[in-house]
């Protein structure tokens, strides 16, 4: 085999890597709500440091995986009213939050990859 046609393999390889890292969207099934009339609606997003700018940040909620959120994206949920943990990660850095969801509330929650 060429060593061009070695480099390209070794490249399409590359790019199809960090692609499958990269993607996001919904991974489990978020809480189920009793009473949609008083649920808080919670909206995440991930600011867009550079900071794992390549890798998506996993996000769990009461020890249940339910997102996986690129750079630069956000989504939005439903809870019942109550004290929820959670939890996301990117690489080594795992950051822990408790969300207070308000009756009717909205409320948006910024995770950083420093935990800040």
């Amino acid at each position: 085999m060429s060593s061009v046609r070695i480099g390209l393999i070794g490249a399409v390889a590359s790019v199809a890597l960090v692609a499958g890292c990269a993607t996001g969207g919904r991974s489990g099934t978020l809480p189920t709500v009793t009473n949609p009339s008083e649920a808080a609606n919670v909206t995440l997003y991930r600011d867009g440091s550079w900071a794992g700018w390549f890798a998506t940040m996993r996000v769990e909620l009461e020890g249940q995986e339910i997102y996986r959120i690129g750079r630069d994206e956000a989504f939005s949920f439903t809870l019942d009213p109550g004290q929820y943990l959670l939890i996301y990660t990117l690489g080594f850095n795992e950051c822990r939050r408790i969300i207070w969801a308000d009756p009717r509330q909205n409320q948006r929650i910024r995770l950083s990859p420093t935990c800040t």
